[in-house]
């Protein structure tokens, strides 16, 4: 796939129509017809005779998944699949903590090796010479330039005289006759993997029986069990696949890095059918979930250099290997998987073999990775990691693993002379700091001189010695033990192994002999050679019988006892349709693929006891699935092939009949085949390739594409005319780089065509001239490196080549690691052929091939979100120029794409007449780390019906997207009603709905920065959590609350899984604390503490929005002051770090604002506490800042605690500590002016420096800010003060009660009584304290208001220093003072 799509994005694959109808499957099906099948793998297939026959429910319990020839997946899963409900996926498997165990490794699973190619011409290797010359042909109807491709292979070894002759142009046709393309013939190949029940199933922890006895030992045979049927001459499939056999198309997988020519090479079972591993031929490894294909983790497997005696990597050999099989090993704390490779048969072996090495054929190399799937195994949290990796000895296809009785494992293989080696394995815990880790396969830089720009070599004394030190394997590898001969006269090509209780039985094959043996701890000991021509798997069914597959039968031995000197002998011969792919299952059954009547077909062949007389028919074959309609090769109506969409409103189609189209998203939404723009001339093949590039003269923007016959053409981005093509490759063109830096030298402004097999055209861009070409290598292409005049090309065998761009002449060939060291020095552009290491735009394509896939466009709904905010500061990129009305448009448009019609009449009303949201027939898919899924929808709520986890993403971005027209007042009400559809009630009317996976949320919450995609994560939370009952919420809790931060060990508390743990947790309790016992309500509080307090943490976000939405519940179960001291902190931060998105100092400060609303007592006590005795000057600062944000949003929270706050303020000023007063000066100030302005029970004399607080008993006390204390309180009112004000000269105060409908008058100047009466209010010319004056006004109902309406509606003006005017709403009152 191209383009990187990060393990946390919400990317939603829409598939374009190729008509008015959102059924896909006819196409998916199609897609699946046409690749070829390549491994399969299958999955509770334990019992096959007995399925359904005696009353054995098998809903969800089996399934298939077959990889294909173009690197993807297609899993098969039981037709009568019932998916667990929500508190299922939610809830995480029994694991063990993640801490190092205490006792030694203790494996359950046996992992066998995969066999080779099982076709009928798989022995047979086409004559292919490594020096044929492709051929060249320049086609074009608008350009006269012909461009020749003299080579598409060349040999490192080859001199450099011919290379320069190529590139200028001179064909080198005198070294063969012939012109035939150099491109590798597409292998035959069968996958034999065991079935995922006993063969790398993952028994983990719900099984306790040994790794030993769980993997060697066999299933019960079905061979005696079953009366044998009527015979047949030949197996009978039924027309069509039904019953408990019957399978259902449950999705169409595109691992990370499938392209055409990553040939899926093995299959392998994890946790009884619920995720398969996959390994391709150019070393993908990738992890996937079997209920929508979602991709959980992936790495390249790569060959690591050999460490030097000095602990310094050496520079690696030059190999091309190629991944063939892997081998699988379960313990409780992960899972081990080894990958296998063989040397390319078609690369030249003198390149890579050591002197007195054996034969290429039997070298092998395992490389061994360590799985661990988190809670949920959610994308990004499943971690692969590389522990080692050593050589083998001997063919791959011997390579096995087995389980000592101490559950140690031992891996065997046999050598080149047929002998049985075995080599015991320790796996090492990891290093404690997980920074010393390997992250990834780079090899380091050497900061050398260019060798090419000086004549001289340069001085060991002048390179920095900055090379990473080789890091030792994890695994260790015992020293090999002969166990003896195999027995085979000729070259071995299968070994099969099973424990039988002490001793292990062997089965191994040739191209024509079988043999049969057992391993005990001393020797071999083998029966005499059975003649056997052609086996291709084979597969014990208990002690005494073996199953052995063969191109076109199956054939079932009675193995002899240990003491009979005979061969095994056949006692049933059971046919087998022809096949693409196919595996033995336990009981020693065959699941086979093949293409019938353009139809693929999925066969059960179950053997049956053998009636008397008689060693064949008898067998049953049962139909698991076939394609419902037949392909069409010569379809009338073109296809799209490839996508390429450039903005929102510019996608460009190619299509299998050659032309280049083009439309926009608003123009689909409208009409399925809505076309603005068609190329003029078309191509002769499909396209399949396409980018966008700009004229660095002209600025003119452009298209370059290619077709699958080798054309490459440019065409005008603006009316898709043709400018020029030329058929210059002999594969088709998978990679356009062009160059418009400066840096780029005398190639500015041209472009990098790359072709899958590696040639390289220069095409410049002004004038359209194509200017040379640049051969292929024997290997495959992996990255591209330009430098000034210095083109380096790097390989994935470990060679890289060096050409000049300015002689055009090729200057050497060197190792990777030199390559590297050269890159480092600077001045390099680099370009890698695998595109999911690149960042994807808000739109991209897949860039597949696949007649599902081509079709399709990546939506990255934060990123649209982004671009179609109705904030222009929001809009970075995209269409920042449009109006309003054209984004609502655009958000239409998207929301027609992502809702689902048809399931209720009514929600289909309110969006098609209320917000004119069309329906358009766009099929969607699911989108995971790098990882393409494509999802037959016979129907519209398919898509509802897949996985929580896709029901998630798909609920994510429809409610995002409507929120987003809750910004048009005329639309909020119906947006309002579409989002708690789609949030609470669509569940009610899809049948089968699987409702939003709780762990995939909060996946989303933890890791989305988009505002309107976290705040519908948190509406489908609360809708998850209220649908939960009692007893679900109990086990949900119960599951999670292991991995809760508070009872994790330091290094595990910022794990992905413990943050999820939490927010699961967390917000089951604010919504249903009264289910949770008190001990669990505790830890989740702490766990909130121990975010909240940990400045280093990454998820203070989520315990910020738990304290805002739970701190009633969190307080009685911690420090509840601590936490609103955490969260003043936060909320004043100005750290450059908290300015992130989402940005901490802002969420701090809105949950400061819910905890005030909701706990108005505490917030105020902690305020007060804070201001008069913060931790330090700069904490009383920022909690004065956090007084003024108040004020402004919510000054209500304060109105009740005006006296406490404002005494709090004013002591802070206390002369006698010049300091800290100084310090907080200007923010007191600041806040004092604020409360002036905002409460008018609140004023200030600046003459006098004195401050009047009215209080809600009705009276009002009198501050001196000069000396920071309380001069006296005046009581005269007996209920709520409403507003005070001192006269200019500041020696009256006039106070008035709404309620009482008073107005007070007081005298507050200096007088001659209060130098002997300090603390005493001043005489008011009567005895007692009663108020200079009372008078009292009737305003009839305008008098009664709220609290909130009297902060703008009353207010005191001096006209004069002794005349006063009330304003209440529109009355006005004058009063002499």
């Amino acid at each position: 796939m191209a383009g990187r799509l990060d393990a946390y994005s919400l990317t939603i694959p829409v598939t374009l129509p190729s008509n008015q109808t959102v059924d896909n499957t006819g196409r998916i099906e199609e897609s699946f017809s046409r690749a070829g099948a390549s491994s399969a793998v299958s999955w509770g297939y334990n019992d096959a005779l007995n399925l359904g026959d005696k009353g054995i429910d098998v809903s969800g319990a089996h399934g298939i998944a077959i990889g294909c020839k173009d690197g993807s997946v297609f899993i098969l899963r039981s037709a009568s699949t019932v998916l667990p409900p929500n508190i299922s996926v939610s809830i995480p498997p029994t694991t063990e903590l993640t801490s190092p165990p205490t006792s030694p490794r203790r494996y359950r699973g046996l992992g066998h090796p995969s066999s080779r190619s099982a076709s009928p011409s798989s022995s047979i290797k086409p004559s292919l010479s490594p020096f044929q010359v492709t051929r060249s042909r320049a086609v074009s109807s608008v350009s006269t330039e012909s461009a020749e491709a003299p080579k598409n292979y060349v040999d490192f070894d080859e001199e450099q005289e011919r290379l320069r002759g190529m590139l200028k142009g001179k064909g080198n046709r005198d070294r063969h006759g012939s012109s035939s393309s150099r491109t590798r013939p597409e292998r035959e190949s069968f996958t034999s993997t065991q079935a995922g029940s006993t063969v790398g199933s993952g028994l983990r922890r719900e099984d306790t029986r040994s790794y030993l006895s769980a993997a060697l030992s066999p299933a019960s045979s079905t061979l005696s069990l079953s009366d044998p049927p009527s015979p047949t001459l030949a197996p009978a499939p039924s027309p069509e696949p039904t019953g408990p056999y019957s399978l259902k198309l449950r999705c169409h997988v595109f691992p990370p890095h499938a392209v055409s020519s990553s040939v899926v090479s093995a299959l392998k079972v994890h946790e009884n059918g619920k995720y398969i591993s996959c390994l391709d031929e150019s070393g993908g490894l990738s992890v996937h979930s079997t209920l929508d294909g979602s991709c959980v983790a992936s790495i390249v497997v790569e060959p690591q250099p050999k460490p030097h005696g000095s602990g310094k990597s050496q520079t690696s050999p030059s190999v091309l290997w190629v991944w063939r099989s892997l081998l699988v090993a379960a313990s409780e704390e992960s899972i081990l998987l080894f990958a296998c490779a063989s040397p390319d048969e078609f690369y030249p072996t003198n390149q890579f073999l050591d002197s007195g090495s054996s034969d290429a054929e039997n070298q092998s190399l395992v490389v061994t990775y360590e799985l661990t799937l988190g809670p949920g195994a959610a994308p990004g949290e499943a971690t692969l990691q590389c522990l080692g990796q050593w050589p083998v000895d001997g063919p791959l296809d011997s390579i096995g693993l087995r389980a000592e009785q101490d559950h140690s494992l031992t891996l065997f293989h046999a050598d080149a002379a047929g002998h049985l080696v075995s080599r015991s394995l320790r796996v090492n815990e990891p290093p404690p700091s997980p920074a010393d880790l390997p992250g990834s396969h780079s090899s380091g830089h050497l900061p050398l001189p260019n060798p090419f720009k000086a004549l001289k070599a340069p001085s060991a004394d002048n390179i920095a010695d900055t090379a990473r030190d080789a890091l030792p394997d994890r695994i260790e590898i015992g020293p090999a033990v002969d166990h003896g001969e195999l027995g085979l006269t000729e070259p071995l090509l299968g070994l099969r192994a099973q424990d039988n209780d002490g001793d292990v039985a062997l089965c191994a094959w040739s191209a024509h002999e079988l043999i049969v043996g057992r391993w005990t701890a001393d020797c071999v000991t083998t029966l005499p050679v059975a003649v056997a021509a052609g086996a291709r798997d084979a597969r014990f069914v208990h002690q005494g019988r073996l199953a052995v597959l063969f191109a076109d039968r199956l054939v079932v031995y009675d193995i002899p006892a240990a003491g009979d000197a005979v061969p095994p002998k056949v006692v049933q011969t059971a046919p087998v349709s022809k096949y693409d792919a196919a595996l033995l299952v336990p009981g020693g059954h065959v699941i086979s693929t093949h293409v019938k009547n353009d139809r693929r077909r999925v066969y059960l062949t179950i053997a049956q006891a053998p009636a008397p007389d008689s060693l064949t028919e008898n067998a049953r074959t049962r139909t698991l699935w076939k394609a419902r309609r037949n392909l069409t090769l010569n379809e009338p109506v073109p296809l799209i092939s490839c996508t390429l969409p450039i903005e929102l409103d510019c996608l460009l189609l190619g299509y299998t009949d050659g032309h280049l189209r083009r439309t926009s998203l608003l123009d689909i939404a409208r009409s399925a085949e809505a076309c603005s723009h068609t190329s003029d001339v078309p191509l002769s093949g499909s396209i399949v390739c396409l980018d966008a590039v700009q004229d660095p003269r002209t600025g003119e923007r452009l298209v370059v594409g290619g077709a699958d016959d080798g054309t490459i053409a440019v065409w005008t981005l603006e009316t898709l005319k043709l400018c020029a093509r030329w058929t210059l490759f002999t594969t088709s063109l998978a990679r356009v780089i062009p160059l418009l830096e400066a840096r780029v030298g005398r190639l500015h402004g041209c472009v990098l065509c790359a072709s899958h097999d590696g040639t390289i055209a220069v095409i410049a861009i002004d004038g359209y001239q194509f200017v040379y070409l640049v051969p292929a290598s024997a290997a495959p292409l992996k990255r591209i490196c330009l430098g000034e005049d210095n083109l380096l090309l790097v390989y994935t065998d470990g060679r890289a080549r060096l050409w000049d761009t300015r002689t055009r002449e090729f200057w050497r060939s060197m190792s990777v690691e030199k390559g590297e060291e050269l890159v480092h020095q600077g001045g390099w552009l680099s370009w890698s052929m695998d595109r999911s290491l690149e960042k994807r735009p808000a739109l991209s394509s897949p860039r597949l091939a696949a007649l599902d896939a081509a079709p399709t466009v990546l939506l990255d709904v934060p990123a649209l979100l982004r671009q179609l905010s109705a904030a222009p500061a929001a809009s970075s990129t995209a269409s920042p120029s449009l109006s309003p009305n054209a984004k609502l448009e655009r958000v239409r448009a998207l929301l027609s794409i992502l809702l689902t019609f048809g399931i209720s009449e009514g929600i289909d009303t309110i969006c098609t007449e209320n917000l004119a949201i069309k329906l358009t027939f766009v099929t969607s898919g699911t989108a995971s780390a790098e990882t393409l899924t494509i999802v037959p929808q016979p129907n519209v709520s398919s898509v509802w019906t897949l996985s929580p986890d896709a029901s998630a993403d798909r609920a994510i971005a429809i409610l995002a997207m409507l929120q987003s027209l809750t910004q048009f007042e005329d639309l909020l009400q119906d947006a309002n009603t579409v989002m708690t559809f789609y949030a609470a009630s669509i569940g009610q009317l899809v049948a089968d709905h699987q409702s939003p996976s709780l762990s995939r949320l909060a996946h989303h919450l933890l890791h989305t920065q988009s505002a309107d995609v976290r705040h519908a994560v948190r509406l489908l939370l609360d809708a998850g959590v209220a649908r939960l009952s009692d007893q679900e919420t109990a086990e949900l809790v119960e599951a999670w609350q292991q991995y809760l931060p508070s009872v994790r060990v330091e290094k595990e508390k910022d794990l992905p899984q413990s943050a999820k743990a939490l927010c699961i947790c967390g917000f089951v309790a604010v919504d249903k604390y009264s289910l949770l016992p008190t001990a669990t309500l505790t830890e989740i509080a702490k766990s909130i503490g121990v975010y909240l307090h940990d400045e280093t943490s990454p998820h203070r976000s989520l315990a910020i929005d738990l304290c805002s939405r739970g701190f009633q519940v969190w307080q009685q179960y911690v420090d509840a002051v601590e936490m609103l001291r955490a969260l003043f902190t936060l909320a004043t931060t100005s750290k450059k770090e908290a300015i992130a998105v989402p940005n901490i100092g802002v969420q701090a400060r809105s949950a400061v604002l819910q905890i005030a609303a909701g706990n108005t007592p505490l917030f105020m006590t902690t305020l007060a506490l804070d201001i008069l005795h913060p931790r330090s000057v700069q904490h009383r600062k920022s909690v004065m800042q956090l007084v003024i944000f108040l004020i402004r949003k919510k000054p209500l929270v304060l109105y009740g605690n005006l006296p406490r706050l404002v005494e709090a303020i004013v002591k802070s000023l206390d002369p006698n500590s010049s300091a800290s007063r100084d310090a907080v000066l200007d923010s007191a100030t600041e806040i004092l002016g604020h409360i002036v302005d905002t409460f008018p029970t609140v004023d200030f004399h600046m003459g006098s420096q004195r401050l009047a607080v009215g209080t809600s008993e009705g009276a009002v006390v009198m501050y001196d800010l000069k000396t920071a204390t309380r001069l006296y309180v005046l009581e005269g009112h007996k209920k709520r003060t409403t507003a005070c004000s001192f006269s200019p000269d500041g020696r009256r105060l006039v106070t008035v009660s709404l309620e009482e409908s008073d107005v007070l008058v007081w005298k507050v100047g200096s007088s001659f009584t209060s130098l002997f009466m300090p603390g005493a209010p001043p005489r008011q010319g009567h005895a007692g304290s009663e108020p200079y004056k009372t008078l009292n006004f009737h305003i009839g109902d305008a008098a009664n208001m709220s609290l909130e309406a009297t902060l703008a509606n009353v207010r005191f003006e001096w006209t004069a220093d002794r005349s006063v005017r009330l304003k209440i709403r529109d009355s006005v009152l004058t009063f002499s003072t």
